[in-house]
């Protein structure tokens, strides 16, 4: 197996130095800037935008977005796509649900529900593998596929009375002055941490990178590329599976409704991190500022009083743009 190092011996080097940056890097700058400018203009407007209470509500209503986001950037790294998180994520909280009504202990429940959900992606990455058929369908068709069995499971109706114990992972958190940091924020603080560290900086995770960059070299080199699409599938599909959990744990219930439109978000704020759609390209630390950025303008809807429909255009314009970035400082750099 070759190294994944890319040759810079034919490329001329750029006596500017931004142009030694990487698109992605710089595509996290701009957003980075784009965020503190946001915040500063916020906070002239509504003084309460940056208070501790505001940004803990923002944190807490986009941590399931975060979660999942995590596992979304390998698996768009690779050059793929995961639209069914926003069916495993309901998915999830309506079986460790179950599993809690029947008296089922809480790690159990938990580690059958995580086992249950990598299962799915799992799936995802045989239907794929087996049948050649492009990531976007395979998914897609398992997000139709969970979005039914969650009807179908609950009869539409929510499903409730928990364990008061089990609300210590969504609910339960240290206090701090005038708010409460949830212990949910850690786990997502640690998986972020851990996940970003083994991307940068082992050599199996960096295999996404490989493959995403160019799937028929990787092979040839010795790669096997399926067997590697299995884990990033299971892990993506694993991680909805714990924001299920969060979620189920917070409101003390479980509703097929959880995660409408929930995939689009997680895409769009992977993309605005730096990601590319064709593969071979992201970060952890660009999809975490992207769903930040997400957050801020949804808060801001909220604070403005503007019409929550304009959201959904604001986050579709938003993808476009990364896009549409992301190629310009390609050839920009190039140049």
């Amino acid at each position: 197996m070759t190294d994944i190092t890319t040759s810079s011996a034919s490329t001329p080097i750029s006596r500017n130095p931004l142009k030694r940056l990487s698109v992605g890097t710089l595509q996290i700058g701009g957003l980075l800037l784009a965020i503190i400018i946001f915040a500063i203009v916020m906070q002239i407007n509504f003084p309460v935008f940056l208070t501790p209470p505001n940004v803990a509500i923002m944190i807490v209503n986009f941590l399931p977005e975060a979660i999942i986001a995590l596992g979304m950037t390998i698996v768009i790294i690779t050059g793929g796509i995961d639209l069914s998180v926003a069916g495993v994520y309901p998915f999830a909280a309506i079986i460790v649900g179950n599993l809690l009504l029947a008296d089922l202990p809480i790690p159990l429940a938990i580690v059958i529900t995580l086992a249950v959900a990598a299962s799915v992606g799992g799936i995802n990455a045989f239907v794929a593998n087996t049948f050649r058929v492009h990531p976007f369908i395979a998914t897609l068709a398992m997000l139709l596929i969970l979005r039914g069995l969650n009807i179908v499971i609950t009869g539409g109706s929510p499903i409730s009375g928990f364990p008061d114990a089990f609300s210590f992972l969504g609910r339960d958190g240290i206090e701090l002055e005038g708010f409460r940091l949830r212990y949910s924020v850690f786990i997502w603080l640690g998986l972020a941490i851990a996940i970003g560290f083994a991307l940068g900086n082992h050599r199996f995770w960096r295999l996404s990178y490989f493959i995403g960059g160019n799937r028929r070299s990787a092979r040839m080199s010795g790669v096997n590329v399926e067997r590697y699409l299995y884990f990033v599938y299971m892990l993506s599909a694993m991680l909805a599976g714990v924001a299920g959990i969060i979620v189920a744990s917070q409101f003390n219930a479980a509703s097929n409704s959880y995660g409408q439109n929930l995939e689009l978000r997680v895409i769009t704020a992977v993309v605005i991190g730096g990601a590319s759609l064709n593969g071979g390209a992201g970060s952890i630390l660009g999809s975490m500022l992207g769903v930040l950025f997400i957050a801020m303008i949804y808060n801001a809807f909220a604070m403005s009083g503007i019409s929550t429909y304009w959201q959904d255009v604001v986050i579709g314009v938003m993808l476009l743009a990364s896009i549409f970035l992301g190629e310009i400082l390609k050839r920009w750099r190039t140049s």
